[in-house]
C-alpha cells in the first residue's frame, strides 16, 4: 500500500486561499464531508475543538499536519491544501508568536484503523520535512497533479505496524558517570520509569530504572531502623549511575513489528524497551505508548 492510495483529487485544494489555520482546517474538513469520508461534520468539529497536543505536527516553515481519530470517519483519508508560492497559512500561538507554512494536511480515520493511520501520519511527516517535497507540492497546478506526484506513489507503507511508528524519538537519557542521586532526582521528576544510559556516541550501555534504585536503597539499609536525622542513603552515596544500572537490557530494533515486540514485552514482564540501531539508541518504547496510541482516543 502506498500513500497515494489515500488521496483523491476531490480532497485536494490547489491553490489554497485561506490565511489562517482555523479557516484552512475548516475548508479541508468540509471537503472530506463533501467527498463522503466524514459522516458527521458537527461531531468531528467537537473533537477538533478539544485541541489535543498530539493532534498536530508542525513542520517549521514547511507544513501543518493534523490528524484525528474519530468514529464518524468511514475510512482512512487524507486531505491536502497547498497555497500559492509566497503565501502561507498562519497559526497564532500567542500575541507575540505565530507560525506560517504553505501546506496543510489533514488525516482522519476510524479507531479500527489506528495502526494504519499512525503509519500514514509518520510517512507524511517524513516527506513534508523535505524541502523538495514542499517545492513539488507548490509547483503542482491542480489536484490531479498533486495526487500523481511520484513521491506519494513511491512511499510504501509496510503491512505491519513497526516499532518506529510508535516509539518516542529523542528519549531522555543519562550518562554512566553522573552522580546517582542526580540521575534519580531527574528520573523521579520526569515521571519516567527508567532512563537509558548512553555514552558520548549514543551507544546504549545500560538502563537505570525504579527497580535498580530500589535495589540500591535496600542494600543501603534504608528500611532498617536508622535515625530519622540520618541523610538519605541515596544522597549520602557517592555512587554513580554505572554502579547501579543494569547492563542486561532487552532491546528492540525500529524495524521490528509492534505485535512481536508487544508479545515479547508481555512474556518477559518488561514495561519499556530501548530501541537501538547498530548499538546506538534511537528511541524508547513503553507499554503505555502501545496502549495509548492504538487504543486511546
Amino acid at each position: 500500500m502506498k500513500l497515494s492510495d489515500f488521496l483523491v483529487p476531490s480532497r485536494v485544494l490547489v491553490p489554497f486561499i485561506h490565511d489562517t489555520l482555523d479557516d484552512a482546517r475548516s475548508a479541508l474538513l468540509e471537503r472530506l464531508v463533501a467527498s463522503g469520508a466524514i459522516a458527521d461534520l458537527e461531531r468531528l468539529q467537537l473533537r477538533v475543538a478539544e485541541e489535543r497536543g498530539e493532534d498536530m505536527v508542525a513542520i517549521t516553515e514547511h507544513a501543518f499536519l493534523l490528524h484525528y481519530r474519530t468514529d464518524t470517519a468511514s475510512s482512512l483519508q487524507v486531505a491536502i491544501g497547498v497555497t500559492r508560492e509566497g503565501q502561507g497559512i498562519r497559526r497564532t500561538i500567542d500575541q507575540e508568536t505565530s507560525q506560517s507554512a504553505p501546506v496543510l494536511v489533514v488525516v482522519v480515520g476510524p479507531p479500527r484503523l489506528a495502526a494504519r493511520q499512525l503509519q500514514v501520519v509518520r510517512a507524511l511527516g517524513r516527506l513534508l520535512a523535505k524541502r523538495e517535497c514542499i517545492d513539488a507540492l507548490l509547483d503542482a497546478q491542480s489536484p490531479e497533479a498533486v495526487v500523481r506526484l511520484p513521491m506519494l506513489a513511491e512511499q510504501e507503507l509496510p503491512e505491519q505496524l513497526l516499532v518506529r511508528d510508535l516509539m518516542t524519538e529523542g528519549a531522555r537519557t543519562t550518562r554512566p558517570d553522573v552522580q546517582l542521586w542526580h540521575a534519580a532526582r531527574e528520573l523521579m521528576g520526569s515521571g519516567l520509569g527508567a532512563l537509558p544510559v548512553v555514552d558520548d556516541e549514543q551507544r546504549l550501555l545500560g538502563l537505570l530504572g525504579e527497580r535498580e534504585l530500589m535495589r540500591h536503597l535496600l542494600a543501603s539499609e534504608v528500611l532498617s531502623d536508622v535515625s530519622s536525622h540520618a541523610p538519605s542513603p541515596l544522597f549520602a552515596s557517592q555512587k554513580t549511575v554505572s554502579d547501579v544500572m543494569t547492563r542486561q537490557v532487552l532491546c528492540v530494533a525500529p524495524e521490528q513489528p509492534v505485535a512481536q515486540v508487544a508479545a515479547l514485552m508481555s512474556n518477559k514482564g518488561v514495561e519499556r524497551v530501548p530501541v537501538v540501531r547498530e548499538g546506538r539508541l534511537v528511541g524508547f518504547l513503553t507499554r503505555g505508548d502501545i496502549i495509548r496510541k492504538l487504543i486511546g482516543p
